[in-house]
């Protein structure tokens, strides 16, 4: 299945932890003929902004549909090639060496689901699919006795967006988040497809 991927730039006015000063852009990708999403690409929140990963999930369930849920190759790859091309591991977007993604196993220690933390959903458990760091998830606790219920997209010691479990409330990040576009009606969120560069710099990929 050949998959399209194209960069799409828009203002965005939001109003609640990551304000329109941490907003760097978005982009979307056609997975197939009924399945689009849109990446919403956001810096590092402030430091007050507390618990961190909860209001990471409160801020795109309110503005979008969800934090990323990258439970494919495709769709986590280019995650991580806007990432890289956009510099957004740059000191002046994350200082803490990540962005928080869908992923958790808040509701049941050491099981990993893509789905909300507040625990009224059970989640849609992962494909096979995975991109952990080595080493991971280890559910460190030497700085939260609960251990580390987040996961986030980790850009330390040379893990170039690798997954890694993550404390919920001890560093802020960046966060990616999505927007389902059902059978890929981008009219229904008032985009039109022509209004945008399409990214042939990253040719076509397969699943």
């Amino acid at each position: 299945m050949d998959l399209k991927i194209i960069l799409l730039v828009c203002g965005l006015t939001v109003v609640t932890a990551y304000d329109s000063s941490k907003y760097r852009d978005s982009c979307k990708v056609q997975f197939d003929d009924c399945d689009c999403r849109v990446y919403h690409f956001y810096c590092e929140q402030d430091d007050t902004d507390r618990p961190f990963c909860v209001h990471a999930h409160q801020f795109c369930q309110t503005n979008y549909d969800s934090l990323a849920v990258l439970d494919h190759p495709v769709k986590n790859q280019a995650v991580l090639d806007y990432i890289d091309r956009h510099s957004l591991t740059a000191s002046d977007c994350i200082r803490n060496y990540g962005f928080w993604i869908n992923l958790s196993d808040h509701k049941v220690d050491g099981h990993f689901v893509w789905g909300p933390l507040n625990g009224d959903l059970d989640g849609i458990c992962p494909s096979d699919f995975s991109n952990w760091a080595p080493g991971e998830p280890n559910d460190n606790t030497k700085k939260d006795s609960r251990g580390q219920d987040c996961v986030q997209l980790w850009y330390r010691r040379g893990n170039a967006g690798k997954w890694d479990d993550e404390y919920i409330n001890v560093r802020p990040k960046g966060a990616v988040c999505e927007t389902r576009v059902p059978h890929c009606d981008y009219d229904a969120y008032d985009l039109v497809a022509d209004d945008y560069e399409d990214c042939t710099m990253m040719g076509s990929l397969n699943n």
